[in-house]
């Protein structure tokens, strides 16, 4: 299947939209370098994040909400703090990939989304909004994890319907670690809290089949180290 054009009227968007899901799995991937010359209209963008709300939640509080950034200032300043957090992390991990040429391969597209960060069409951050009906209790982690679960099926979401339509998408957590921040950068208030961004835009390369372990290495049966399905 074709690409779908930057400016392609609404009926075209909801056919690629009926892809079937099978096959929107098998071909998504996370895709970092995006074409930083095409816009992502409103009209599509704002008919992925309306299907991303059809997931489910907690007791159905739908205790989310998006922030869109395409104004190239805040870009920049959202890409001046991943910039100070990435040149922390990479070097380590690159030491660890050090003699791997296919994992310094896969690490490339990430390296390349750091550096045009701010170039980017669009960056959607995903927020979680504390509340009294459904506010997690217990140690920090645990809390967190609990914000993260309530938003990440619509994450998905949003992900797969990105596929559908063949837009570039991947989701991404340590450009937001930072989060007071992220926070001013935003205007968020204390009672939102990002729990991850996903860069959109117009992807560079294709989509495809991805390769992933077999399904017995990775399924352990009431155990862990009990691999009946190898």
């Amino acid at each position: 299947m074709t690409e779908l054009p930057p400016t392609a009227d609404p009926g075209e968007i909801e056919a690629r939209l009926r892809m079937p899901l099978a096959d929107a799995m098998q071909t998504q991937r996370a895709v970092r370098r995006l074409d930083t010359t095409q816009p992502v209209h409103h009209d599509l963008l704002l008919r992925l994040l309306a299907l991303s709300l059809k997931a489910p939640t907690s007791s159905n509080t739908q205790d989310w909400t998006y922030v869109v950034v395409e104004d190239p200032e805040q870009k920049a300043r959202i890409g001046k703090v991943y910039k100070r957090l990435y040149r922390v992390f990479n070097p380590i991990v690159t030491r660890q990939a050090k003699g791997n040429e296919q994992e310094l391969r896969n690490m490339a597209p990430g390296q390349w989304q750091a550096e045009h960060f701010a170039e980017l069409p669009v960056l959607v951050i995903p927020c979680y909004r504390k509340n009294t009906n459904h506010r997690p209790t217990g140690r920090p982690q645990i809390r967190v994890s609990s914000f993260y679960g309530s938003v990440y099926p619509a994450v998905q979401n949003l992900l797969l319907a990105c596929r559908a339509v063949g837009l570039g998408a991947s989701l991404q957590t340590l450009p937001i670690w930072w989060i007071p921040s992220i926070r001013k950068i935003l205007g968020l208030p204390r009672s939102v809290q990002p729990v991850c961004i996903i860069p959109i835009g117009w992807p560079q390369g294709r989509y495809g089949p991805t390769k992933r372990a077999p399904i017995g290495d990775v399924v352990h049966l009431a155990h862990f180290a009990n691999r009946p399905f190898v």
